[in-house]
């Protein structure tokens, strides 16, 4: 008697195999997933990590159930989408496409559209999260869109990055992401007054740390970036600046467009302004704490001062 085939594995196409993209893949393939992904610049990563690497969107397309996108601007998935040997010219019928940037939700809507034309269906789906959070799965992605579509892909979503939430209507993804990069904004420099404030006042910062950290004063933010505020080391960079700040960006005309005043928000965006202005787009959300304290945290050849 022949032994029973085992189930062929299911395809996940990945575009965009870049700091979170890549470890998105990794993922995936260590959950059994058939992975095959496209990046500009080629991924010799992905290969080695067992997946496949494709020559174009249009390629990840035609060998995948679902597909993911994570992409720097809307420019980019717009390309992906519907540009030359985009994903539309060989979109297998039934696919569910995950988008994870966080880009403009009116354009991605139109994409979205375009899909469906075409026999599939796309999500809007923002990771929320740095990218060295992603391959130990503590990030969380906020899914909007149609029911049925995210449940087609529950299996994935549990595989790709961490915890996940449906949050409801498309575009609820994108608005999720600007709510919680204002609170992570807000709570970074809130952290970096008190550390300052600690500092300048001669307290033992450690002592300070273990105190909030065990108090109603406490935040996720202060325990993760007050003993990087406290050794003022700004490099390597988990949660660079300048990936928060373009949410930041975005986050702000979202607000506006509500006609709300946000003025802690606005105060904290900017300290990130002045931080980007000053060159420290490649730092560690931490070195607002320089900001705060009036103090140069990059030295003349770009090391830590």
């Amino acid at each position: 008697m022949n032994a029973a085939t085992p189930p062929e594995r299911r395809s996940v196409g990945v575009i965009g195999l870049g700091r979170m993209g890549l470890p998105i893949a990794q993922n995936l393939l260590e959950r059994g997933f058939a992975v095959i992904g496209y990046r500009r610049s080629g991924s010799p990563e992905l290969k080695s990590a067992g997946g496949v690497v494709a020559g174009s969107p249009a390629e990840v397309a035609a060998g995948s159930e679902v597909l993911i996108s994570i992409l720097p601007d809307i420019a980019a998935v717009e390309q992906v989408v519907t540009g030359l040997d985009g994903i539309l010219s060989a979109l297998r019928p039934g696919t569910v496409h995950l988008e994870m940037s966080t880009v403009d939700a009116g354009r991605k809507r139109l994409l979205r559209d375009a899909v469906r034309k075409h026999g599939g269906d796309l999500l809007d789906a923002p990771i929320s999260g740095s990218p060295g959070m992603v391959r130990p799965r503590r990030t969380t992605v906020f899914a909007s869109g149609e029911e049925a579509s995210i449940e087609q892909i529950r299996d994935v979503l549990d595989a790709v990055a961490g915890s996940w939430v449906n949050t409801g209507e498309f575009g609820n993804g994108a608005t999720m992401k600007y709510i919680s990069g204002m609170l992570m904004a807000s709570h970074t420099v809130a952290a970096a007054e008190a550390m300052v404030t600690a500092r300048r006042a001669g307290l033992d910062l450690e002592l300070v740390q273990r105190t909030l950290d065990n108090s109603i004063a406490g935040s996720a933010l202060l325990a993760q970036r007050g003993p990087v505020m406290r050794e003022r080391s700004w490099v390597p960079a988990p949660g660079p600046v300048e990936t928060l700040h373009a949410i930041l960006e975005q986050a702000e005309k979202y607000v506006g467009a509500l006609g709300l005043v946000a003025p802690v928000f606005a105060a904290s965006k900017e300290v990130f302004d002045n931080a980007v202005a000053d060159g420290w787009s490649e730092l560690d959300i931490a070195c607002v704490h320089d900001q705060i304290a009036g103090r140069q945290a990059l030295d003349g050849t770009g090391g830590v001062a």
